[in-house]
Parts: structure tokens; C-alpha cells; sequence
């Protein structure tokens, strides 16, 4: 099962465009396809905006085992991320798994990344992630997109699942968006499964690798 590595920095004050271009080259060593975001809305503007994260994929456990235990006795990787994250005001990490997704369009280059963080009513978080998964398979506003289903394995609610899209522009998020909100049928069902309104996080792709197979 597919695996995720989330590195969330907050630049301190001038240092935006160090940490991003340092999390992009430090971001572009690595083999395995992933993305680099920065925020540009967030539901506290004054503590979430312009959080750089950069996010590392891998095919299974196994695979992160391998890169965690190598970067925990490599010197070289451990002073590039003290040196990046010395240009912070906060750096933290979540390792997540995926559970559902729906590939990527041919052609499909993301410049718009979309996280919601949903938390399922009680007793329903399979009834949760089952019907994320089937309507992120599920086409809006014809535009094309990425999507996954997919939890942090370290989490204050063990009911939270994150739900995270790809767009190729805000106009195309925009679509979806007035697609989806006017399905009723889904709305509703929605609503019927989960606890609370979802928490969402919109941010720009800076840099993005995809799969070369």
C-alpha cells in the first residue's frame, strides 16, 4: 500500500523564497515521484499562510522503512534538513497512508492542491472512507484532476481522514467545486457520515515529479 512523507515548514519572516527553493532541491534528490506546496489560503491566515510542505511518495512500507533507516545514519541528509529548517519558524513531519486514489491524467500538470480533513461521525468511519473513495472516482465539473483518500498515521482523532485533490487551475477547482456542491444526493450522504464541516487547506504546487513508470 502506498505510503506518504509530509515535511511541513513555516518560513521565519524573509525567508520564504530560501525554504522554498531549498525544499524543492532538497525535494528533487530524492528518486520518488512527490511535490512541493506552499499555502495560499488557509482557515488562520495568521498561522497557516505560506506553510511550505514537501511531500515524498512511496509504493509501500517497506520502501519508507528502507530511505528512514538510511537517513537516520546518513550525516549529509540530516545537516540539509537542519540547515533548511534553521530558516524556520516551526518543521514537522506526518507519515500517512493511502488508501484509495485515482491516478493521474495523462498529461496532468497540478498547480493547485486541495486538502480537506474530514472527521467521521461515530461508528462511521468505514462508511467514511468508503464513500470518499468512491466520489473522488466520481467526475466534477468535467475538469481533469487527481485525488486520494488517505490517513495520517499519527492523529488527535482517529476518526480524521484526509482527502486531498489535484487541479491544473483555481478556475478548474472552482468547476468541481460548483459541481459537487449541487449533487444533492452526494451532499447529503456526505453529511450523513461524517461529524463536522471538513477543515480545508488550498496551496500552490512549486514543484512537481511524477511517476517515471
Amino acid at each position: 500500500m502506498t505510503y506518504y512523507y509530509n515535511h511541513f515548514r513555516k518560513p521565519k519572516l524573509g525567508n520564504f523564497l530560501k525554504v522554498r527553493d531549498l525544499a524543492i532541491e532538497s525535494r528533487a534528490k530524492m528518486p520518488n515521484p512527490g511535490f512541493v506546496t506552499a499555502t495560499i489560503s488557509h482557515p488562520q491566515p495568521a498561522l497557516g499562510s505560506n506553510i511550505i510542505v514537501s511531500t515524498t511518495i512511496f509504493d509501500s512500507a517497506e520502501e519508507m522503512d528502507k530511505v528512514l533507516d538510511y537517513s537516520d545514519t546518513n550525516d549529509e541528509i540530516l545537516e540539509r534538513i537542519q540547515e533548511v529548517d534553521a530558516l524556520c519558524e516551526s518543521s514537522a513531519s506526518v507519515i500517512g497512508q493511502v488508501l484509495h486514489n485515482t491516478g493521474v491524467p495523462e498529461g496532468f500538470t497540478p498547480k493547485i492542491c486541495v486538502r480537506d480533513t474530514v472527521t467521521a461521525a461515530d461508528g462511521k468511519l468505514g462508511d467514511l472512507i468508503a464513500f470518499l473513495s468512491e466520489a473522488i472516482q466520481t467526475e466534477w465539473g468535467g475538469v481533469p484532476r487527481s485525488a486520494n483518500v488517505s490517513v495520517p498515521l499519527g492523529r488527535m482523532n482517529f476518526n480524521s481522514i484526509r482527502a486531498t485533490f489535484f487541479y491544473e487551475s483555481l478556475a478548474d477547482m472552482e468547476k468541481a467545486n460548483m459541481d459537487l456542491i449541487s449533487n444533492t444526493a452526494m451532499v447529503s450522504k456526505f453529511v450523513e457520515v461524517r461529524a463536522a464541516p471538513q477543515v480545508r487547506v488550498v496551496s500552490r504546487v512549486v514543484s512537481y515529479t511524477p511517476r517515471t513508470s
